[in-house]
């Protein structure tokens, strides 16, 4: 065990090193007491790293999803929610540690409503005003022929999920206990079982 250990802190040290050593250089530590007065550097250039690894991610993704032919929607459903959900999952871990189970649910939620009302509210407002008219997100939704749209297919899935998830904390009176985090963990093995094999056997927005 040792040497597993040994290794995959090695491995952290190797993946981690090059983003360390450029954060390090370019956002100023207000930690320190000399550099105190430059929290707004800090912040400009945390929120600047944070574009642009969330750019590479999305391209190597959608690269990813190109290979293993799995459309840009499943792969942004599934795979990209889930590696901007980590930051808000340890935030809720660690505040649930601490016995803030009520601050642990707030954060789930609130991230959510931001990502969903600015998130995708500002970018399609400028696309917007920069196309001078409405944006189209898939081609495939304006086929009359389909009997579903996928983006109204899993829209209804997620609400259904919100709905069993209210039903379940409410059976538990609204307390966190293990079923209930298992009972979460299955349900999410589950929505992403579905979506990846509804892609890759149905050739995603066919059925």
């Amino acid at each position: 065990m040792p040497t597993v250990r040994f290794g995959l802190r090695y491995l952290y040290f190797l993946v981690a090193f090059p983003f360390q050593f450029l954060f390090s250089f370019t956002i100023p530590n207000c930690s320190k007491p000399h550099l105190k007065k430059f929290y707004f550097i800090s912040f400009f250039m945390s929120v600047i790293w944070i574009a642009v690894l969330s750019f590479g991610m999305v391209f190597l993704v959608e690269r990813f999803g190109c290979i293993v032919r799995i459309d840009d929607y499943v792969m942004g459903l599934v795979f990209v929610a889930a590696g901007t959900s980590v930051p808000d999952a340890l935030s809720s871990i660690i505040v649930a540690r601490e016995g803030h189970g009520d601050m642990a649910v707030s954060n789930a939620l609130g991230s959510n409503v931001f990502d969903i009302n600015l998130g995708l509210g500002l970018p399609f407002v400028i696309k917007c005003i920069y196309l001078r008219g409405d944006l189209v997100l898939s081609n495939e939704v304006m086929d009359q022929n389909l009997l579903i749209k996928p983006h109204s297919k899993f829209g209804l899935i997620l609400l259904g999920i919100l709905i069993f998830v209210y039903l379940l904390i409410s059976c538990q009176k609204f307390r966190l206990t293990k079923p209930v985090g298992f009972s979460l963990i299955v349900m999410y093995i589950i929505f992403v079982s579905y979506s990846i094999f509804q892609e890759i056997l149905c050739e995603g927005t066919k059925c």
